[in-house]
């Protein structure tokens, strides 16, 4: 039979003639780039940048996703193929037609490519590499303003930044929310543009406002795994610890391979009460990501916050001993010896740390739990304070903690900051 016309609305999405086609978000962005590339090949590593936002893919995970376009496009007289060894092609038993009317001019491959490079520095999540992906995306949004995928990441970044405190907060939300504002507007469609916002407004704490925007995320991405992700950090800020792990949980089964999804479930569980279960998720993710420098280093700082032993500090020092430590292997070091009460050698990383001109006041929040840990408590405070005053986004989860929890409610400057975050009932 002839295929239905299949063809990219002015912002780069799939309709059929001219009405949109309803899809999940990564089925969504999947088939966007196949119709960008007909007839051309799309290799695997480009669904991962563009569909997976440049996290974890597995082949598992895209064959589902393929799968399940191959059924909705079936009906219409489309189909993809598989390239062995090499990625997916769309074809159908017509040509698509090509004429101005059909085919709207899309992204130039410069403009893909911008795109892709700004998500995968986004998601190193590091200060200098956010700065980088900001100024990528602001520049994108300037010349191609209806390529509306570039919207969403410019918000997730400016939410990053905020976090870090490398942004003033007022001015970044206002950016992201109009960025945001603007793409729906073009696309209401658009994947995460929901989850973005959610997000931003979580950075800037306003929780109740942050709450409606997942919600509305949940109804159309309900099983996409980034859209869960961030919905369990809302949950974890608001402490609602057991349902932020069930969220994740349902996430991880959508995406079983996600380094960041699994870190973020074994913190949760700790937060939720459940550190043997913790334990277990962060080996098992270990065991998933061998020689993986961040999850290995994260599975140490877990163990040594549910059961700390002797044991534990010969693989942290070892982890310092690199001439090129990323920062935070520092800070996990420094909170496993702190832990293990190796007082010299804790407080040695943190001052150090501490007095560096690159350490950022969010970056600096990170070392109140090893300070809490080693008894000092008023100096973690003073860190937490100088971040809340600049309001750096992570602080939310930072206060969350469980690292925290025990002596941040009891002190006069940890109870007025959690106030200060989260409310009266904080």
């Amino acid at each position: 039979m002839p295929a239905d016309t299949l063809t990219l609305d002015t912002a780069g999405f799939p309709q059929l003639g001219d009405q949109p086609l309803r899809l999940p978000p990564k089925e969504r962005a999947a088939l966007s780039l196949l119709l960008q590339r007909q007839p051309a090949v799309v290799a695997k590593n480009d669904f991962a940048a563009v569909a997976w936002r440049g996290g974890d893919m597995s082949d598992e995970s895209l064959a589902r996703c393929i799968s399940r376009l191959r059924q909705a496009l079936a009906p219409h007289g489309w189909q993809i193929e598989s390239v062995y060894g090499t990625g997916y092609r769309l074809s159908s038993e017509t040509a698509l037609p090509t004429g101005p009317a059909t085919r709207p001019a899309q992204p130039s491959a410069s403009t893909l490519d911008a795109y892709i490079h700004a998500r995968q520095l986004a998601q190193q999540r590091t200060p200098e590499a956010l700065g980088r992906a900001i100024a990528l995306l602001r520049e994108l949004l300037s010349t191609h303003p209806d390529y509306t995928p570039a919207a969403v990441a410019l918000g997730d970044a400016l939410a990053a930044a905020i976090g870090w405190g490398q942004s003033d907060t007022d001015a970044a939300v206002a950016e992201g929310l109009q960025a945001l504002d603007d793409a729906a507007a073009r696309d209401p469609a658009t994947p995460g543009l929901d989850a973005a916002r959610g997000c931003l407004l979580d950075m800037a704490w306003r929780f109740a406002d942050a709450e409606v925007a997942h919600a509305r995320a949940l109804k159309i991405g309900a099983n996409d795994p980034d859209t869960l992700l961030l919905h369990a950090r809302h949950l974890l800020f608001t402490d609602r610890p057991a349902l932020a792990v069930e969220q994740l949980r349902r996430a991880r089964q959508q995406s079983p391979h996600s380094l960041m999804l699994r870190m973020s479930l074994s913190r949760a569980l700790v937060q939720a009460g459940h550190g043997a279960e913790a334990l277990a998720e962060a080996d098992a993710a270990v065991a998933d990501h061998p020689g993986q420098l961040l999850i290995g280093a994260f599975a140490l700082s877990m163990r040594a916050m549910v059961a700390p032993e002797p044991a534990l500090a010969a693989p942290t020092l070892r982890l310092i001993e690199g001439h090129d430590t990323p920062p935070y292997v520092w800070t996990i070091s420094s909170f496993v010896l702190a832990r293990l009460g190796q007082r010299e050698a804790a407080l040695d990383i943190i001052d150090a740390s501490l007095m560096c001109a690159r350490t950022s006041t969010g970056e600096a929040t990170l070392y109140a739990a090893s300070l809490a840990a080693l008894g000092e408590v008023d100096r973690a405070a003073e860190l937490l304070r100088q971040a809340c005053d600049e309001r750096c986004g992570m602080l939310a989860m930072v206060l969350r903690d469980p690292a925290h929890a025990d002596w941040l409610p009891q002190h006069p400057v940890g109870r007025a900051l959690l106030t200060r975050v989260f409310g009266p009932n904080g």
